[in-house]
Order: C-alpha cells, then structure tokens, then sequence
C-alpha cells in the first residue's frame, strides 16, 4: 500500500470486491486517486489477468494507496471453479478474512452476481460493528436476474443487508427498493466515471465525411450482436459504400460477419474482444455515422455514450436506460427482431445526416457525463 504520511487511522479503508481484468473497474477507481483512501481489492470473478489500468493504480505514488488482497492474483480462476459448486464458501472464507485483517469501514461489491454474492457469503453471519455494506448495480444486475426465482431471492438477502446502494439508471434504484432495500441510495453517475476534456477534445470526423457503422459485437446471454449483423446482411444495398467495424466479437459473431460479409459483398471488419484499445474505440466512433448496440438487458450502456461523445448516432436497445440519455437524437431499438433493427438502422442513418443530432448527444454527454462532475459525486460515496 502507498505510504501517504500521517497515521493510518485518519485514513479511511475501503474494500472493494470487483473485477480485477475490467477496465470499468479501473476507471472508477481511478477516480479516488488523489484522496486520502486505503483500498484493498478482492476479486470477484475468474480474472486471467488484471487490467493494465489497474496495474498501474497498484504503483501510483499518488494519495491513494491501493493494494490487492494477499494472493489474488493467483486464486482468481481455480476458487471460481470450486465455489461454482460450493456455493462461494472458498472465497466466500477469504474475504470474511480479509474484512477481519483490514477492518474497512466500508465494503463496496462493483456488480451485483459475483462481487454482490460473494459479500453476501462473507457477511452472512452479520456485519463486523461499524461496517457498512455498499453495492453497485453494473448493467443487469437486477433488471434481468430478478425474473430468476433462485436469484431473486439472493438479491433481496443483498439489498435487505445493504447499507448503500448506487446504480447507473434511476430504474434501477426502484427495482432495489422494491426488492427490499431500505438504505440511503447515491446519485446516479456512470459507473466507469464521466469523459476527460482529453477524450472530449479528440478529433471527430465531420458528418457528411463518415462512411463508417460500428457494431457492438456481444452475442450471449443477453447480447445480441447477431441480430444486428443478420439486417445489416439485408440492408446491403442501402449500406454499400460503408465500412461495417465489429468489435468485441464473439467466436460465432467473428464466423458470421465473414459469412455475411462473403455473402453481401459487404465490407465488413470484425475484432474480438479485447482486440481494440480504448483509444481505438473512441477513434472507430469518431468516423462512425451511427453506433449499433443490441442487449435484451444493460445499464447504461458505456459504448453508447462513447459513440454519443464522439458524434455517432446512437441505435440502442432501450433495455440499456437509453431514455434518459437521448429522445429524438437517437434510436431506441425496443424490439430485437431483424426487422425491428432493419428500420432502426435506416431512422439512425437518416437521423445521421443532420448534424444537430449529433451535437444534441455531444451536449448531454458533457452535462451528463463530464469527467469533473461524475468524480465529485463519486467522492462523496465513501463519506
């Protein structure tokens, strides 16, 4: 842990269980770096690896100190394993061990299934004195998994224990309240932090000179990457011309495109998750005239706001808290049918072409989700 100076009791500890290879985790953090904070991670997923972000806040020399959990970097994936069908005791033990060793004040679980759970197995017999359990919904936390009996019933022990509840869309807040939590809710921000004027400021292509479809490439539980690739395969005629970017591609989305794209006579560019930096993103956004995102469950959906702060229409599911974010300067997909997402893409693409659309998005973004804004509330979370 950095050493700041001072005594170790004026500094408040925070342990947080998340996931050690997202980069949303990393951007959150981030944002306490220059406070007076002690934070010990624990992991809450099978991390193959932790996130270069992440390394890089384990050696900053700035205020806030941050270290992982002993041994975390090796027991991610095998203790997975085994609690899958131990019902989280392994690791569910260790972290019991690790609030026991670090005394926090608080424990923060990022994401509600696996950080969320997890706490819930580590302080089932009750709450050391003067802890206090905070949990935020990531994506689909509740949205989707409450209509799963097993899971619902494990959301309501969570939301009954919880102390402090924060989310990313105001639905959100009223699905914990009615699934039993009774705490002190916190504003609702982005949950990997708001756009840097650095990010704002990159160069966007003007909109007449974009020939360029970005796609979401998620295609699984609730992903529906294909659908979206199936009616660009029928729009063909309409988007010849146009460069079609897949990214963060599934194996069986990275072998339909190639179909599609053989078929079609489309130029389509397919990547695999992880294939494309960050920074690569928000330039593929930055040439792209719409961005397309098909979810049947999400939060707010941080590539939609990307593409919104890089000058992209937006066609997202309007599963992903879209309508608090644009009415008539983007798409709400509310139907994932190949038809449905047909005419979807064309009202984006005509929207596309009035470049005032694309500066309705930019100025939300920058009310809503500037860097400076999203941290001051992010720092008050802990107080």
């Amino acid at each position: 842990m950095n050493d700041s100076g001072g005594s170790p009791l004026a500094r408040k500890r925070v342990l947080v269980v998340c996931m050690f290879d997202s980069p949303h985790t990393a951007r959150y953090l981030s944002q306490f770096e220059d406070q007076d904070l002690d934070f010990l991670l624990f992991p809450s997923s099978p991390h193959r690896r932790i996130h270069p972000d992440l390394e890089r806040l384990l050696s900053s020399s700035r205020s806030a100190g941050f270290q992982l959990a002993p041994f975390a970097r090796y027991y991610g994936l095998p203790l997975w394993l085994l609690d899958k069908f131990a019902n989280n005791f392994f690791r569910g033990s260790l972290l019991k061990i690790s609030i026991s060793n670090f005394q926090p004040s608080i424990v923060h679980a990022l994401e509600l299934q696996n950080a969320g759970y997890l706490s819930l197995k580590a302080l089932s017999a009750g709450k050391p004195k003067g802890l206090r359990l905070m949990v935020t919904n990531w994506g689909s936390d509740i949205f989707w998994f409450q209509r799963f009996p097993k899971h619902k019933a494990k959301l309501q022990k969570l939301l009954e224990l919880a102390d402090i509840y924060s989310a990313e869309c105001e639905r959100d807040i009223l699905l914990a309240r009615n699934l039993g939590f009774s705490g002190v809710t916190m504003p609702v921000i982005p949950n990997a932090g708001g756009f840097s004027d650095a990010v704002l400021d990159l160069p966007r292509q003007e909109t007449g000179a974009r020939k360029t479809i970005a796609l979401k490439g998620y295609h699984g539980w609730v992903g529906r990457a294909k659908v979206a690739l199936n009616a660009v395969g029928e729009l063909a005629p309409e988007l010849s011309g146009y460069q079609i970017v897949v990214y963060s591609a599934n194996r069986s989305v990275l072998k339909l495109a190639k179909q599609i794209a053989s078929r079609t006579g489309l130029e389509i560019t397919a990547h695999g998750k992880g294939a494309l930096s960050h920074q690569k993103m928000l330039e593929v956004f930055a040439q792209s005239k719409i961005y397309v995102g098909l979810s049947e469950s999400d939060g707010i959906s941080t590539s939609m706001l990307e593409a919104m702060a890089m000058g992209a229409i937006p066609v997202q599911t309007s599963t992903a808290c879209c309508d608090a974010w644009f009415k008539d300067s983007g798409v709400a997909v509310r139907e994932i049918t190949v038809q449905a997402v047909k005419t979807a893409i064309q009202q984006g693409l005509v929207l596309s072409e009035d470049p005032d659309n694309a500066k309705t998005n930019r100025k939300t973004i920058e009310l809503k989700a500037n860097a400076e804004d999203v941290q001051k509330i992010a720092l008050t979370f802990y107080n």
